[in-house]
């Protein structure tokens, strides 16, 4: 405690120090130790050390009220009122400089710590420039934070999905996840880290380095993609790379796809929820091309295509899909 105390009245606390401080001074259990430790360093500080203070105003004003208060208060309150004021003008002066310190420790982040969230509910996509000039497009039920202004490190924070062109320009890119993060220069990718599905991650272009919450490791190239179970556990494979990234074309693509799959992705385009009933029509193969379509359109395509019935509830917005 010593220490940390002695840092603090020098200005050299670090943020974590600092609140360390803090959390000491409102504990009661350590009134005593305190009490002794800030009267050890009442001379120390404002008496021999005077001149070496930033703010010498508000040491000579503290002073003035000891006197002050010293002539003016019944000698039964002396030493407490003397020794209150002693504490406080110690604090005071540790604070101001604890916090200037903090504040240059900190003043390049003043504005890149202000951060910027995007937000798109079921059934609405969004596209925007980041502070950089990456680009950006976020699919429907998506958020992404990111600093205002962008440091030594470009980092952004993603739930949901979204695809990036990212410049290249000597600084990290890098996306936070849940599942993990992924680190990126310049390159084209699709992230979805949905909290009901798979986390994928579908390379364009370049190379990216993937690291989920085990701390461990895989790297892409181009049309490879990489998929983080719900055991945390890498799976890498080769794909076309359009079927994952065409929905901010405003197209949707399967290939014989689970249809609890596709399911999944109609429920956040359409805003709606979809009850598949059977453990065998979830797992039907479904292919088909959705574009621009109403749901209405899209309901008429499935049921032309797959052997399925289905009822729709307006008010609601559930769609129940039952097999033929």
């Amino acid at each position: 405690m010593e220490k940390l105390f002695r840092k603090y009245l020098n200005g050299t606390c670090n943020p974590d120090e600092f609140n360390e401080v803090l959390n000491l001074l409102y504990t009661k259990e350590n009134n005593d130790k305190l009490s002794s430790l800030l009267d050890k360093y009442w001379k120390e500080v404002l008496l021999e050390n005077t001149d070496e203070r930033q703010n010498s105003q508000l040491l000579d004003n503290i002073h003035y009220r000891i006197v002050l208060d010293e002539s003016n208060i019944y000698s039964k309150r002396f030493t407490l009122a003397k020794n209150l004021l002693k504490i406080a003008a110690i604090l005071i002066v540790g604070l101001i400089i604890s916090t200037v310190s903090i504040y240059n420790h900190s003043k390049t982040r003043i504005y890149s710590d202000v951060l910027e969230n995007i937000k798109t509910p079921y059934g609405a996509k969004t596209s925007f420039k980041l502070p950089d000039g990456s680009d950006v497009w976020l699919n429907s039920a998506s958020a992404l934070s990111y600093q205002k202004q962008f440091d030594k490190i470009r980092e952004v924070e993603l739930s949901g999905q979204a695809f990036f062109n990212v410049i290249k320009n000597g600084k990290p890119f890098i996306v936070k996840t849940r599942y993990g993060n992924i680190e990126v220069s310049g390159t084209s990718f699709d992230v979805k880290a949905f909290n009901d599905d798979d986390f994928e991650t579908t390379l364009v272009e370049g190379i990216v380095k993937i690291r989920n919450i085990k701390n461990q490791v895989v790297t892409l190239k181009s049309g490879q993609q990489s998929i983080i179970n719900h055991k945390n556990e890498f799976e890498i494979r080769d794909v076309k790379t359009d079927l994952f990234t065409s929905w901010k074309d405003g197209k949707l693509i399967f290939i014989n796809e689970p249809f609890q799959k596709v399911a999944k992705q109609l429920e956040k385009w359409y805003n709606v929820k979809i009850e598949i009933q059977g453990e065998k029509l979830k797992k039907l193969g479904y292919t088909g091309k959705i574009e621009m379509e109403t749901f209405s359109e899209v309901l008429d395509l499935i049921n032309v295509t797959t052997p399925i019935k289905y009822k729709f509830d307006k008010t609601t917005r559930i769609l129940k899909i039952y097999g033929q």
